[in-house]
């Protein structure tokens, strides 16, 4: 039987019909597909060259090749460093694509991802994306700091190599204004945040859960999953700020992201898919008790949007999230030596 289901985060429903799972389809899925050759690819060790000047970078000497984590300018970036002036009227508002277009390519081989590599270097990695997003967070016209990531070509990655990019833009985007409405008016009614209240009551719950926060991080199924095998990560106890999270929380985030990739991988058969990092607005919430609290969503491609969601916005899921999170916490996720 279909079932609706209330997203607390966003106020938005999603559908669950596990029987359409059972449709004729005229395609397979398919897993994530190369899309650059090696010798082409600008982000492999050797290639620096062929990249914007370097930003920043984990591992090795400034002038060697040897590098771990590695931070450039996108070449082909969304938005420019131009000036950020609001135009038009109250209706029509509109401004200069200003902000910044980054890449931290986020591993040094090119044939392995975050899912292939051990969960250390993925802690690395998000040591690297806190140091961006507050380096990013001190330009005084950025509004938004949106991290995320693109795995496969059905997901829009346009280079093979693993990687994240981080766009700051001096408007606030719609998702993260809803959220952030949504999230101050819990905290405001209730006394403590929405994140500390989903988490609690996911664990009473238990079947969504994936990783019970244990270590440090709670990892589950959201109960509203708009997409197969969603799976969000999220520091426990909740941390309102990214920019200023303490060392473990960003270590046992990091690793749990790890993990979590790499059961979709062994359990999908490495899917196309999308991670996205729901980050605070502005780095001085963490001065007094937010309403806001960061977590990381991936979202494994196996579906595609149709008339439904892109008109209404309520999406049809074929996975009851309670049956992902029993298949994602039998897959492997052991990290690779």
């Amino acid at each position: 039987m279909a079932e609706l289901r209330r997203d607390p985060y966003a106020d938005r429903w999603t559908l669950f019909a596990s029987e359409r799972a059972n449709r004729p389809r005229d395609a397979a899925r398919s897993p994530a597909t190369p899309t650059t050759p090696k010798e082409d690819c600008p982000f492999c060790r050797g290639s620096e060259e062929k990249t914007p000047p370097e930003i920043d970078r984990i591992g090795g000497a400034d002038d060697r090749p040897s590098w771990r984590v590695r931070v450039v300018a996108n070449k082909f970036p969304a938005v420019s460093v131009d000036a950020l002036t609001e135009e038009g009227g109250s209706l029509f508002g509109f401004m200069a694509g200003g902000g910044r277009h980054e890449v931290i390519v986020d591993s040094f081989d090119h044939h392995r991802g975050l899912a292939d590599l051990p969960d250390e270097h993925s802690v690395q990695v998000l040591s690297m994306l806190q140091r961006r997003v507050r380096a990013l967070f001190e330009i005084p016209s950025v509004r938004a700091v949106s991290p995320f990531k693109n795995h496969g070509a059905p997901a829009g990655a346009s280079i093979e190599h693993s990687h994240l990019q981080v766009i700051a833009t001096p408007a606030l985007p719609a998702n993260l204004a809803i959220e952030r409405r949504i999230a101050e008016r819990y905290y405001c009614e209730n006394g403590h945040s929405l994140a500390e209240e989903t988490g609690r009551w996911e664990l009473g719950q238990g079947t969504r859960i994936v990783e019970a926060g244990d270590s440090g991080a709670l990892v589950y199924c959201p109960f509203a999953s708009r997409f197969p095998y969603q799976t969000t990560i999220a520091p426990w106890p909740p941390q309102n700020s990214f920019a200023v999270s303490p060392p473990e929380a960003i270590a046992a985030a990091g690793a749990a992201f790890a993990r979590s990739l790499r059961r979709i991988k062994n359990l999908l058969g490495d899917p196309p898919l999308n991670a996205f990092f729901h980050i605070e607005t502005r780095p001085e919430a963490a001065e007094s008790p937010s309403a806001h609290c960061w977590r990381i969503e991936i979202i494994p491609r196996l579906t595609v949007l149709a008339g439904l969601e892109l008109g209404s916005g309520m999406h049809i899921n074929e996975a009851l999230p309670e049956r992902a999170a029993e298949s994602l916490r039998a897959a492997d996720a052991r990290s690779p030596s």
